[in-house]
């Protein structure tokens, strides 16, 4: 197991340095096959005093004029144009990207500095003067997808079997 950012992961698979990827995102990527595995709830760190932070769902609208803090690499570019795309039209965000983790970002959010978006999945962790609350619109929160990634040309008996799995799963939560 390893953990990258997408294009790295990526990357890995198109040269053969790796099986599978498990990512985040409904994208089709040019000669890889994907088999999407699960979705979970878009999420706003914010820190505590943030007026929004009592609420139950924060809506899009309402983070227009927010500064987003952002990875400066890995998933940073992605998210930063799925923001700016959820926004209302007119009223481009503000972003300040870091070199920073996950963890760094967040701790970023706590001293005050910004906001950030995440999959639900990242916040079962406790950050100091941070809150976590779904984000989303008047239908509810925005849907983060999971997918699994590979080359099809690749025939490598582990892979098949883990990808055998991951259908069989499917079909199980399908039932």
């Amino acid at each position: 197991m390893i953990e990258g950012d997408r294009e790295e992961l990526l990357s890995d698979l198109r040269r053969g340095r790796t099986d599978v990827a498990i990512l985040l995102g409904p994208h089709d990527e040019p000669g890889l096959d994907r088999l999407a595995l699960w979705q979970e709830a878009g999420m706003v760190a914010l820190p505590e005093p943030h007026p929004l932070a009592d609420a139950r769902l924060v809506l899009w609208q309402d983070l227009a004029g927010e500064t987003f803090i952002v990875a400066s690499r890995g998933s940073g570019p992605e998210v930063r144009a799925t923001v700016q795309n959820l926004l209302p039209r007119g009223q481009p965000a503000r972003f300040a990207p870091h070199d920073v983790s996950r963890e760094g970002m967040f701790n970023l959010v706590g001293t005050g500095l910004g906001v950030a978006v995440l999959a639900e999945s990242a916040s079962g962790a406790s950050y100091p003067g941070v809150v976590f609350r779904p984000v989303g619109d008047g239908a509810g929160p925005t849907m983060v997808e999971a997918a699994a990634y590979w080359d099809p040309k690749r025939d490598n008996p582990a892979l098949r079997r883990f990808l055998a799995q991951l259908r069989a799963t499917q079909r199980s939560r399908a039932g």
